[in-house]
């Protein structure tokens, strides 16, 4: 089992470490609350290839993790956490809010922004079933936040242009070639 005090899955009765053990990326740190959600995720990929066991899944609320687990095959459960009024929950989910998802690649030992199936208002006590992915942006990032905006230009993340205003659109107008 895994000896390592530490770990997420630390077993004080095991004798023997068998490299088991799994630990939470300091980034998926989060406290527990009186309101919380669930989200059933179904699948989880990074570009396409299927998590492994050391990878985890969270939700956010800005850049505040309110919950967190490791992937653990189909129906893993992640905790979403709301602002119950403590100062423990400070910035976390209120009812309404859409939380957003973050994966933490074990092997590559980074996370990246994920993009879950549908889009759940936060609600105490729900239970949602969701797929989570990590594709590349319009802009080609992994995991990025690069987007088009209304006249079909590539905007925000890693791109040279704000949001919603690309090559002489201040006017709200799309140009041509733009």
């Amino acid at each position: 089992g895994c000896t390592d005090p530490d770990a997420y899955n630390y077993n004080p009765d095991a004798t023997i470490d068998d490299g088991s053990c799994i630990f939470m990326p300091d980034e998926f740190e989060f406290n527990q609350s009186t309101l919380q959600a669930f989200y059933f995720v179904n699948s989880s990929s990074i570009d396409g290839i299927s998590l492994d066991s050391g990878d985890w899944i969270a939700t956010f609320n800005n850049d505040i993790c309110t919950g967190a687990y490791y992937w653990d095959g189909p129906y893993t459960t992640i905790p979403a956490m709301g602002d119950d009024g403590s100062e423990w929950t400070d910035g976390y989910l209120q009812i309404g809010d859409i939380p957003s998802f973050k994966v933490y690649d074990d092997s590559a030992n980074e996370v990246f922004n994920a993009i879950a199936s549908e889009e759940f208002e936060f609600e105490n006590n729900a239970i949602f079933n969701v797929d989570v992915n990590v594709a590349d942006d319009c802009n080609g990032d992994l995991g990025g936040y690069a987007f088009e905006d209304y006249c079909g230009d590539c905007v925000g993340g890693n791109t040279d242009y704000t949001e919603g205003y690309h090559d002489g659109d201040e006017d709200g107008v799309c140009d041509e070639g733009s």
